[in-house]
């Protein structure tokens, strides 16, 4: 499936080489370089966590495919629930061009910048050789969650040079209070275009479909 959950398939697809219009309107993490915020995930990486809870749910990883001239125009391969997908179908008439699929988690995170109250916004990672997504997954063998503490986030250059460090702090001690606090449903953030739009969005002829899906992550 594009959409994976639970830590096994997770850890599958990380080995492996390789926002739908009526979606809710999403908050995303938006660091300057250099800047360190507390972010707490939300979401657990696998049901068998000790610290899951169904109403704030799981990580995924999405397969997407981007534009190589518009990094802002990515979509979720189609071609497991379709049997098609543009993406794959530029990928194969030119390899070189850039359309290749890639791996990409989403996580909500409760993100404290000591500036304004502590708020929820998704952050994304890909799953490449710089990817901080690793650091979670080798936290989580050890204690078996990644939610019950703040990390420390750390924004590094801009654009597509950037990278991010993650750092643990102290569990907690007491359960968090949850109460309030709910994340955005990330079926619904990454964008899922259907097959017979997807050439539309891509390459910017559906002006409206292209604002509609629209989005602030970097890169």
């Amino acid at each position: 499936m594009s959409i994976i959950t639970g830590l096994k398939a997770m850890e599958a697809a990380m080995t492996t080489k390789e926002y739908t219009n009526d979606g809710p309107k999403v908050r995303w993490v938006k660091l300057e370089d250099r800047q360190v915020v507390k972010a707490r995930p939300i979401n657990e990486l696998d049901e068998d966590s000790s610290n899951y809870d169904p109403s704030r749910g799981l990580t995924i990883v999405v397969v997407e495919h981007t534009n190589p001239k518009d990094y802002k125009k990515k979509a979720v391969c189609t071609m497991d629930t379709e049997g098609r997908c543009y993406g794959c179908e530029m990928n194969q008439k030119d390899p070189k061009a850039g359309w290749y699929g890639r791996k990409r988690f989403y996580i909500n995170l409760l993100v404290d910048d000591s500036l304004e109250p502590p708020y929820v916004a998704v952050w994304s990672q890909g799953l490449g050789k710089q990817s901080s997504v690793p650091t979670l997954v080798e936290y989580y063998h050890d204690t078996q969650a990644i939610s019950n503490l703040s990390w420390k986030l750390k924004r590094q250059g801009s654009g597509t040079d950037t990278t991010y460090v993650l750092l643990p702090t102290v569990p907690d001690t007491e359960p968090f209070d949850w109460k309030g606090i709910e994340p955005f449903p990330l079926d619904k953030v990454v964008r899922q275009i259907p097959y017979a739009d997807q050439e539309s969005f891509y390459l910017g002829f559906d002006s409206a479909l292209s604002s509609a899906t629209s989005t602030s992550v970097d890169w």
